[in-house]
């Protein structure tokens, strides 16, 4: 009985994981469209402009000349006193032997010769054809050429000359004109020039659909917290929602905190569940904890402070440290926040935020200076002061997979959380992230998955994201390094 529970329980899950791999892959069609869309367009006009230039390039025109007649043999009969009578006559064995012998009569040597004598030329330039009337003597003769003029003479000349040509095979005959041939003023082959573009654009738009397919398939980007667990072997800390801000004709309050009511419930909500997940990971001899990402723009700063706001609302002394001296960008998210100065010396200053209950520690330094403090015997006594006291220390760190400046971080903290914007950075560059974190021997917590979507385009998760500043947009100047797109 339990088995046969357990197996019951299994499949919903089961159908449920298949519903959000179609989402996922009909996602990655959707995005695959939104970003290739002009390549689409691209190929179709090129290969429609290929059509046309090549049916315009190759198209030859063909004119054709026809006429119609009815074809009788001549027949011996005796008169009276002996004198012989010719009168052409039409029956049914006549009319099979016709249909068998014109058309051969037609495309003959004979016939050829004729009419190039006739016409004084080398060669036929026109092609000759004819057909029958089933069980009639009534046939049509059809030339088609490549010059009007000519394919009208060759004709003619045909029809004048085939008489004496059919005398050696069938005997004498003769031709009754049914329907005249008619000078040729336009050609029979008019080329259809839409129909060809129409063929290349709906080729370049199916060449168009497959790059797209293509790109769904290869994308090789973290989307899920499965993706999290199955291809980086790490724990999953927490999805946090991308919100999305309603349009306001007054000015409101934008900043990412747990503090602005703005951001609704489901990111405070999703801010809680990390923070028991780091809480419940980290053991007692973890107080310094760095917070860091791959590459730029992946929310890093917004898990950081709200990390460390959100474990000083369970009773904990908490204190945020800016430790991406090149780029900092704590103070921008914590504009709105009022910050009371609580010791200010030469190289940084500690504020405090009573918004969000946390100590904030800033280091007074240029981009040209940063590196005389990035230095991890620096940071190791900085951090044994700040150990004693406080419970926690939260430390934003720069991306990894651009600067040598989180190793320094990460040999003086005692555990990492690393920050993955949802289906931004390729794999391989998250792992070597990992892997420069995991060659200073530092506990990794796990991951952190940032902005992941739902419906059409969020693999099936179970909250409602907006936007953060594009990866691709970032500006990698800063770090020294040029603009990569992931």
């Amino acid at each position: 009985m339990k088995t046969t529970d357990s197996t019951a329980q299994k499949r919903p899950l089961q159908q449920n994981e298949e519903n959000a791999k179609i989402e996922l892959y009909l996602s990655d069609l959707w995005k695959g469209l939104l970003k290739f869309w002009w390549v689409c367009v691209g190929l179709v006009v090129i290969f429609a402009g290929i059509m046309f230039f090549r049916s315009y390039m190759s198209f030859s025109p063909r004119y054709t000349v026809s006429a119609t007649f009815t074809v009788q043999t001549q027949a011996v009969g005796a008169e009276g006193s002996g004198i012989s009578s010719y009168s052409f006559y039409y029956n049914r064995a006549t009319a099979d032997q016709l249909s068998d012998t014109f058309p051969y009569i037609i495309e003959s040597n004979l016939l050829q010769e004729a009419i190039c004598e006739d016409l004084n030329i080398s060669y036929v330039p026109v092609s000759l054809g004819a057909t029958a009337v089933s069980e009639t003597n009534m046939f049509t003769m059809t030339a088609v050429g490549s010059d009007p003029q000519q394919t009208y003479d060759v004709l003619i000349s045909a029809i004048e000359n085939y008489p004496s040509v059919a005398e050696y095979v069938i005997g004498s005959t003769m031709l009754t004109m049914i329907s005249e041939p008619v000078f040729p003023e336009e050609p029979s082959n008019k080329q259809s020039y839409l129909n060809q573009m129409i063929f290349g654009a709906a080729f370049g738009g199916l060449i168009g659909i497959a790059w797209i397919i293509l790109y769904a398939i290869m994308r090789n980007t973290i989307r899920t917290k499965q993706d999290i667990r199955e291809k980086l072997n790490q724990f999953c800390l927490g999805l946090i929602p991308n919100v999305v801000f309603k349009k306001h004709n007054k000015e409101i309050n934008r900043a990412l905190l747990i503090s602005n009511p703005m951001v609704g419930d489901s990111f405070q909500e999703a801010v809680r569940m990390m923070r028991n997940a780091v809480i419940q990971s980290a053991s007692e001899e973890i107080k310094v904890i760095m917070v860091s990402s791959t590459a730029p723009a992946e929310g890093k700063t917004t898990v950081a402070v709200n990390l460390a706001a959100s474990i000083a609302k369970v009773g904990k002394k908490v204190i945020l440290v800016e430790g991406d001296l090149r780029n900092p960008s704590i103070l921008k998210l914590i504009q709105n926040c009022e910050r009371t100065a609580i010791k200010d010396e030469t190289k940084f200053c500690f504020e405090r935020i009573d918004e969000l209950n946390i100590d904030l520690l800033t280091f007074k330094t240029e981009n040209h200076t940063a590196q005389k403090i990035m230095r991890a015997d620096y940071f190791s006594k900085f951090f044994d002061r700040l150990r004693k006291e406080y419970d926690f220390v939260i430390v934003d760190t720069p991306p990894c997979a651009l600067t040598s400046d989180p190793t320094a971080i990460a040999q003086a903290s005692d555990a990492a959380v690393l920050v993955i914007r949802q289906d931004c950075v390729r794999i391989n560059r998250i792992k070597y992230a990992l892997d420069s974190l995991m060659s200073v021997d530092i506990e990794i917590l796990g991951c952190v998955l940032n902005g992941a979507a739902s419906g059409l385009g969020g693999y099936g998760e179970s909250y409602r994201y907006g936007r953060y500043s594009k990866y691709n947009r970032y500006s990698y100047g800063r770090y020294g390094y040029e603009k990569e797109k992931s």
